[in-house]
Parts: structure tokens; sequence; C-alpha cells
């Protein structure tokens, strides 16, 4: 992911643009962008000093008024807008944990968001849960102030457990003498008033947080829930069956804060010369989950924002439409601040032209989608940006429609707002989204440099074209739908007065094919299904018996784009085929030219 600090800044003004693309503007923003770049700035003081970002913490209320004031550094008009409140707010403080015997050593373990925590230090004995009822007994003591690890037991080790329960006994139910003895451990534990429960976390060392920010005022979370490292988890359960008196310390400041807790969004604009109604929205989220720093999600699309806004407002020229920057709280409990943002701004919705939202990590954008209407003018506004470094390739990839997600784009998606998440690469990002290594070091230096100048020539671009971005056939069509639950290829479940249901279809009935196509799998049946014209023939397995059923969705609204958007992806790969044939050619004559 590293790459040589300084590399790109030397590219940015290199390679010829299209004589369309060069305008004093563009010229203005990769020189600042290659001579005066800040976004690493920016990302290094927000994930430093306000790290912990969780909607409703005063980290986050506190990093909110600090991109305020630094829009405003840059000659912007901003504001910071409230959009909703929380009942409860969370505060996390210093958390350190460790083993205090038999071998004294530190622990790395995470808690949730609104949860409870120990008011200082805890220390306790450790105890796991027991293998039978005689071990339940002779721990019952050892429970008041105890430390809990709740073991997770595979199939294979909770079979073991079953059938040692179970033991010669050939009427004994394993699994339920299991679950009887497991129920009878947590009331016990209840019963005698543990310190607090310890869970592992994955094997593969991540700690992922999260939590429910739903919690009500007068009935808050007592419990103490500790999510310890997987590796370190095991050790300690393999002390205890080993006999080792492990005991465990846990200082966890968790802290509730009283609400109603005011929530906002930070906006700020560059107006618009000529179409001042009109808008081109550059957003990113900069709430974030609280058990690093939040750089990769989403320091680093705030801090492209904050730079692609700087970069703009240090321009001697205004573009002919607003360019609007906002920074959403609420992105990670359900992106509530674009939610409640696109509601308050409801009849603008029909003048923003396009939403650019920077919510997928540090790695180079590469890449945005759009549908075959979009293309030209996107072809227009991204030549200076594939202009900009041959090691940073950036496409224009046309798609049958756009879809919503799991980012503060879906929100305008859904209100049928052209809003594009960038494509990137995931590459590392599983490691460092949401865990505790999503700090500062992961984001490189010359990869935002570029995506921060991608962004700002992108709402530049768009800014400046003659007309907003078209519509037409914007939302992708709907996959057709049968109306059931599957579990694998068998129908688990049929809902009343869709498709499957007046077709007759049962539970249990096994789809064996689609149009002649063997359907084996969930995934195979879904994908068969999107196949192909508008009446699907399927044969079903019904006990002894092969039954064949049709579905129709000739009458489907949305059936006349699946078509179209069929037709699309087949043109698309018969492109690509020809365009790979070409290539292949090219480098068949080379050398048939050499060998000659």
């Amino acid at each position: 992911m590293k790459r040589s600090t300084g590399c790109l800044l030397g590219l940015l003004l290199c390679g010829a643009l299209p004589a369309d693309a060069q305008t004093p503007a563009l010229d203005s923003i990769r020189r600042i962008a290659r001579e005066d770049n800040r976004v690493q700035d920016h990302l290094r003081l927000l994930t430093r000093r306000y790290g912990q970002r969780l909607t409703s913490s005063q980290v986050l209320y506190d990093a909110q008024v600090w991109a305020l004031e630094t829009f405003r550094s840059f000659g912007l008009e901003a504001r910071l807008e409230r959009w909703g409140e929380f009942p409860v707010g969370f505060h996390r403080g210093p958390t350190s944990g460790r083993v205090t015997a038999p071998v004294e050593r530190e622990l790395e373990f995470i808690t949730r968001c609104w949860s409870a925590g120990t008011l200082g230090p805890v220390e306790g004995r450790a105890v796991a849960t027991p293998r039978n009822p005689e071990a339940l007994e002779a721990l019952r003591a050892d429970l008041p102030g105890a430390w809990v690890l709740s073991r997770r037991l595979g199939r294979d080790e909770r079979r073991a457990w079953q059938e040692e329960l179970a033991g010669d006994d050939p009427d004994a139910d394993g699994r339920a003498l299991l679950e009887e003895l497991e129920r009878a451990f947590e009331e016990a534990c209840d019963a005698a008033g543990i310190a607090g429960r310890v869970r592992s976390g994955p094997t593969d060392g991540l700690l992922v947080t999260g939590g429910n920010h739903r919690v009500d005022p007068d009935d808050l979370p007592t419990d103490v829930t500790i999510t310890l490292r997987g590796d370190q988890f095991q050790e300690l359960i393999d002390d205890i069956d080993a006999g080792e008196p492990v005991r465990l310390e846990f200082d966890v400041d968790n802290r509730f804060v009283p609400g109603p807790i005011d929530l906002y969004n930070v906006i700020a604009e560059i107006e618009g010369t000529e179409f001042p109604d009109e808008v081109v929205i550059v957003q990113a989220h900069i709430d974030s989950w609280d058990g690093a720093q939040g750089t990769c999600d989403n320091g680093t699309g705030t801090s492209t924002t904050l730079e692609a806004a700087r970069i703009l407002a240090g321009l001697d020229v205004r573009p002919r439409r607003t360019i609007r920057f906002i920074l959403y709280g609420g992105e990670e409990q359900g992106l509530l601040g674009s939610a409640a943002y696109v509601d308050q701004i409801a009849e603008e919705l029909e003048r923003v032209s396009i939403v650019l939202n920077h919510d997928n990590g540090p790695n180079p954008l590469k890449g945005i989608s759009a549908t075959e209407p979009m293309v030209a003018d996107f072809e227009r506004v991204f030549a200076p940006v594939k202009a900009l470094d041959p090691e940073r390739p950036f496409e224009v990839l046309e798609v049958d429609g756009i879809r919503g997600g799991a980012s503060d784009h879906a929100s305008f998606v859904n209100k049928g707002v052209p809003a594009f998440h960038w494509i990137q690469s995931q590459e590392g990002y599983r490691h460092v989204h949401h865990t505790q290594h999503d700090t500062f070091d992961y984001a490189d230096a010359d990869d935002q440099a570029f995506n921060a100048t991608v962004v700002a020539l992108a709402a530049w671009g768009f800014a400046q074209l003659d007309g907003l971005v078209d519509r037409t056939n914007m939302r992708a069509p709907q996959p057709r739908r049968m109306g059931v639950q599957l579990d694998g290829n068998r129908v688990a479940r049929v809902t009343p007065g869709m498709r499957a249901a007046e077709a007759g279809w049962k539970v249990d009935d096994v789809i064996l094919s689609i149009d002649g196509v063997a359907t084996t799998s969930r995934g195979k049946v879904v994908r068969e299904l999107q196949q192909g014209g508008a009446s699907k023939r399927f044969v079903l397995r019904r006990g002894e018996e092969e039954v064949e059923s049709v579905l129709d969705y000739t009458d489907d609204p949305d059936e006349p784009r699946r078509e179209e958007a069929a037709e699309g992806r087949r043109r698309r790969r018969e492109e690509r085929a020809r365009e790979r044939e070409a290539r292949r050619r090219g480098r068949g004559g080379e050398g048939a030219d050499e060998d000659g």
C-alpha cells in the first residue's frame, strides 16, 4: 500500500491533457495540488487530536467545530446544521487490561460502545464455562467477583461436549443437556455478582468495534463485557483448563452522558456564478467508531473533502454551479446524518446535479460508475483525472444503473439523485475497517494527495457542465423476485401474494433447474433467475415428484429495463472481448515482426 512520499507530487502536472481540459482553472487546481497539498495535514490533526469521533460524543462535536473553522479559514461560508438527537451520549476514556497471575502480562481488548464500564480497576479470578454439572457445582464458590470467560465452542467441540454429557445413556439428549448446563451457568453467574464477561475476538486478532446507540436512559446497561484478542483469549482458556490460578484486572472508563445530545452535519459551500441554485455535492462522514483513530473510516474521506474545498477556494475564478461540501455525523449508526439531510432539502433535490462520496479507505481512487446517458459528460469531466498519474489509472465504468449501498451516497440514490461511491481497491481495508488498526500510519501520503486532487477536479468539472447530470433510467432495475426464502435450493418459506405463492409453490420444494440449467445452490438459483427472458421455467422436486412451474415477469414494470440492461451487459462483454483480441493480435504482430 505504501509508496515513496513525493512520487505523486512530481507527477500531478505530467501528461498531455485534452484540448478542452486546458483551462486556467484546471491548471491552477493541479498546481495547488502539486505545490501545496495539505490533505495529510488535515488527516494528521483530525486523527491524532480527535481520534474517537463516535456519534453523540464530545470528541465528535469538537471535531465538527474544528472542521467548521477549517472551512471558514479557506474563505468558505460554513455552518453546523442540526439533524437530530440521541437520548444518551457515550464517552470512552482510557482502558487497560492485564493478567495479574500466575504471570503478569498486558491484554488487548475492546468493549462495545454504549456499554457499561468498570468504575475503576476491577481484579478477580478468571473462570471458564464448565464442562459438566459437577464442575459447575465446584465453581460456584469462585463466581462472586470473577471474570467469566465465555467459551466459543466450535461444531466438533460442541458435539464432543454433548457426547460427554450423554455418557453411555442411549436415551440421553446431549444437545438438551448442554443447553441446560449453559443456562444453569448463566443463572449462577447472574446470582453470584460476577465482575464481568470476557469473550473471544476473531482468531485473526482483529478487534472490531461496534455498539447499539438505542439505549434507554432510564435503564442503562450495567453488565461489563470484554472482547479479548482471540489468541490471548485462547491462552487464558488453556491456562484455566490446565488448573492455573488465573487472575485478571480490567479498568474500563466507559461513561454514559445524559441527553438529549444534539447531533450535527458540517456544511460549507462555494456559491456558483451562473447556476447558484444548482449544486454539486462533495461529501464524507466525519464520525467514526472509537476503537482507534478513525483514519481510514473515515478520516481519509473527511481530509480529501477538506482539501478539495481548500484547493477550489484558492482559485481566482468561481464555478458555474454551487459546490457544497458536507461532513456527516451518524453514518456508522445507519446513514442517519445524510438521511436527515436529504429530507431537509427535499425541495432542492431536483437541482442536485451529482453527489461524490468518499468513504472507502485510503487506496487510490481508480474509477467511477456511470449509466450510458451519463458517460459522455463523465468522460469529459474525468479527462484531466485520467492524465494525472500513469501509475494510478482511472476509468469511467458504464453500468446498467446506479445502486445505493452502505454509505451516505445511498441516502441520495434512494431519492433518485445521481450519487456515487468512488471505486477503490479493497486491498488491506479489512485489516483496518472498524478495528484497532485504523490509525494514521495506514494512510499513504501520495495516495491521499492523488485522491484529493481527483475530488477537486471532479467537483470543478461537474460544476462547469452545461447541464445537470442526466438522470434518464438512473436507477438500476430491481432484480426479479420469486417471493420465497431459500435454504440452498430448498424453499424454506413462501410469501403469500407473491409469484411463487400464486404459482402454487410449497415449503420444502427443491428448485432443480431454471430454463434447463441445474440449480444446486442458492447462488445459482439467484443468478439463473436474472438471466434470459421474462418467462422463467422451473423444475421443482416436491416429495418424490418433479413438478414444472412457470413464473412470468412480463407484467413487471422493471422488465423492459432488465432486458435493456442485459443487452448492455452483452454489448460491453463483446467490446471487452474485441479489445482483448486487439491487444493479443498487437502483441502477436510485434512478435511476428521480430521473428521475421
